[in-house]
Formats: structure tokens, sequence, C-alpha cells
């Protein structure tokens, strides 16, 4: 790993950033050419469809609720094997450890449109979609951090990144494996384990671009935030970027009950079963909302 030149109080990057573009290069050659040229040549199966859209909710769920909601902004409490499990899943979904994201997330509300903000809006689509990863602003100082850092389990997921998120590729390989052979476990791996990652990624990226240059502002115009419903279909829910900027500790991004948030439905389920509590909102009056 290729020796950092931050300060000594920043957290570093996982991977040093040579590291980075070697991934997102991989990954996104693969998804854009290898995965549409083996379907022409091989075609998929139901079984590599099937996988790739439940690994995609299953991960998507795991950034949304487990490193956003959960872990960024304490909008509820819940068992820790239920924290693991949602950052097990949050970390197939290859976008770095819960520790390393919600440090950056942190950062992006506490300097939403500064310089020190990770993902700026103000410097184009294109940085704030991706280019920031790639950049030195991709370190978080430490500041951000200490507070997850104290978290066991957040500390467990960031020790065992890597083989985690190697686990959320190999799955679709044995599974694939398993029903049709080698070729089935190749294909398999192609769709549900690369496709679904690249998708699941520029997803993720659609809130910190897509909603900071277009949409509404309901709720406030302190920043560049906006709400796209769009991206909430893709996002489980996040679209809702505005809403959230201006009530960021609410477990509910979309408030209102004809809002479009699997999210938020997730987290209200785990109550009712008794597997999460303190489910934190916004003043009803403020949010203009009546529960789900």
């Amino acid at each position: 790993m290729i020796a950092s030149t931050a300060p000594a109080n920043d957290l570093k990057r996982t991977y040093s950033v040579y590291v980075t573009v070697l991934l997102f290069g991989l990954i996104a050659t693969s998804a854009l050419i290898g995965v549409p040229l083996f379907g022409y040549v091989y075609g998929y199966t139901w079984l590599d469809w099937t996988m790739f859209v439940l690994l995609y909710i299953i991960t998507g769920l795991g950034i949304t609720v487990g490193y956003h909601r959960m872990i960024s902004h304490r909008s509820f409490n819940c068992p820790d094997w239920v924290k693991a499990g949602f950052l097990i899943a949050g970390g197939w979904a290859l976008q770095n450890s819960a520790l390393k994201w919600g440090a950056d997330h942190i950062r992006h509300h506490a300097a939403c449109d500064q310089d020190a903000d990770p993902y700026n809006a103000k410097l184009g689509f294109w940085h704030s979609h991706c280019g920031w990863l790639f950049s030195d602003q991709r370190y978080s100082d430490g500041k951000y951090a200490t507070r997850l850092q104290q978290d066991p389990v957040v500390m467990w997921q960031h020790r065992y990144y890597t083989p985690i998120f190697l686990s959320g590729l190999v799955l679709p390989f044995v599974v694939g494996f398993l029903y049709a052979g080698l070729v089935g476990g190749v294909s398999c791996f192609m769709l549900a384990g690369v496709g679904r990652t690249f998708a699941v990624l520029n997803s993720t990226f659609c809130i910190n671009s897509v909603c900071h240059l277009w949409g509404s502002q309901p709720h406030s115009h302190a920043d560049s935030s906006r709400d796209s419903w769009l991206v909430s279909l893709l996002t489980f829910g996040e679209g809702y970027h505005n809403y959230h900027h201006t009530y960021q500790s609410d477990y509910r991004n979309g408030p209102l009950w004809y809002n479009f948030d699997p999210s938020k439905w997730v987290i209200f389920m785990l109550s009712l079963l008794g597997l999460a509590w303190s489910l934190r909102t916004a003043n009803a009056a403020d949010s203009r909302s009546s529960n789900l």
C-alpha cells in the first residue's frame, strides 16, 4: 500500500488511490463490456437475474439502512447481530467500510457544498458522482470518525472489510456453479456479481450527484440538496435528499405515506418485530408527516 501524505490525525484510505482506480476500472469495464458480451454469447438464466435482483436489494438496503441511516445518522438502534447483518450487506456493495463511508458522509453534511465536502457538487457532476473517489479530498479528518470508532461492530466490519466484500462476489459464483457448473458460476458472477455491483455503485453515486444538481427543494434552500423521486426508485427512498438534509436524523427520507421509501418500511417493520427501537423523526409539524 502506498504511504499516505495526509496528516496523522486523518482517517487514511482503506486502499491506495492506485488500487481504487484499478478496482473501479475493472468493475466499470467488466460491467459495461464483459457483462453484455457474456450475455450475448452464453445468455443469462432465470437464476442469474434472480440473484441480480436479490443482491441489488440486499446490498442497496445494506447501504441505505445500514451505512446511512443506522451508522451515519443514528436514526434507530438495533441488536448487534442485526447491525452486523446490515454491515455485511453494505460491505458487499463495494463502497468501503462503514467506518470510512460514515466518516465521509458525516463530513459531507458538516461541510456541504464547501471545499471540505468530499463530494462537493459545485465541482461538477462527475466529481460528485465518482471523481471524488480519486481525489486527495478522499481523506477524512479523524474527528468525523471518532463516534464510529467507538462502535465495536463498526470496527469489526472495518477490520474484515476485504473478505466481506470478496464474499459478496464469491456468493453468486457459488450459487451459479451449484446450479449449472462452471459456466453457470461464471454467468451468475458476471451478472449478479460484477453487473450488480456496478449498478448499486452508480445508483448510490446518483444521490451525491443528481440529488445535488437537479430536483426540487421543498424543505430548505440552505444547501444544494434536492428531492428526486426517480433517484428514490433506484435507491430505496434515498432520493428525498432535500428532506434528508433538512432533517438528517429522521429514519425516513420520504416522510409522507405515499413517498417511495422502502428503507423506512424495513426499519419500521424491524421495530414491529422488536428488532429496532428509538426510531427518530423530525417534528411532526415541521415535516408535515403522519408517521408512515
